[in-house]
């Protein structure tokens, strides 16, 4: 089986070249894919606050949540959300937990919008019921108004490419009343 890294390789070195079925192996573009597939994250931004909106403010606690559209009304106001370990690691149990408010009952037809991109690639973009996904943190429809602190832990797979995946997920009532946009960069590291 072909990898998709030979692949690049090769096209890359094929359109740096100015015969059309000649490889030059001795040029700066040959040499700079080395050193990216070599070193993955060196592509990957080394600050932690780099932000894939504009409109976002960090969620208090130990985690990279964000909420984005924040000048925007929103149902749910975040107090406090921790991970551990932070960052998440591949292949460990992740323990989320999370204190928030929410200004009104959530009932049946609530859904969430979902996206999750590893680096520029869109993995996701999915619509979910948010009363079905919301029994996964053991509660259930109606959300009462007020309150609520969640705590679930997940088991993350040992076989998480490394990269840098950002994640953003749009909550709003079956009425479409804005309960919460939340978004996060993660980046798993090359081993």
């Amino acid at each position: 089986m072909v990898s998709f890294k030979n692949i690049a390789l090769a096209a890359l070195a094929a359109s740096s070249t100015t015969h059309a079925f000649s490889f030059s192996f001795n040029n700066q573009y040959w040499d700079k894919a080395v050193t990216i597939f070599k070193n993955p994250t060196s592509l990957i931004p080394q600050s932690s606050s780099t932000r894939l909106y504009a409109n976002t403010k960090p969620v208090p606690g130990d985690s990279p949540i964000e909420v984005c559209d924040f000048t925007e009304s929103q149902l749910l106001v975040l107090n406090q959300v921790d991970l551990s370990p932070n960052p998440p690691e591949a292949g460990t149990n992740l323990t989320f937990t999370a204190v928030g408010t929410i200004d009104e009952t959530i009932k049946d037809g609530a859904y969430v919008e979902v996206e999750v991109r590893y680096g520029f690639i869109k993995l996701i973009h999915q619509t979910y019921d948010l009363c079905e996904e919301i029994t996964k943190v053991d509660l259930e429809c109606p959300i009462k108004k007020g309150e609520h602190v969640i705590t679930k832990v997940v088991e993350i797979p040992e076989e998480v490419p490394p990269g840098r995946y950002l994640v953003t997920a749009r909550a709003y009532t079956k009425d479409d009343e804005y309960i919460t946009c939340l978004t996060a960069t993660v980046v798993f590291p090359v081993e």
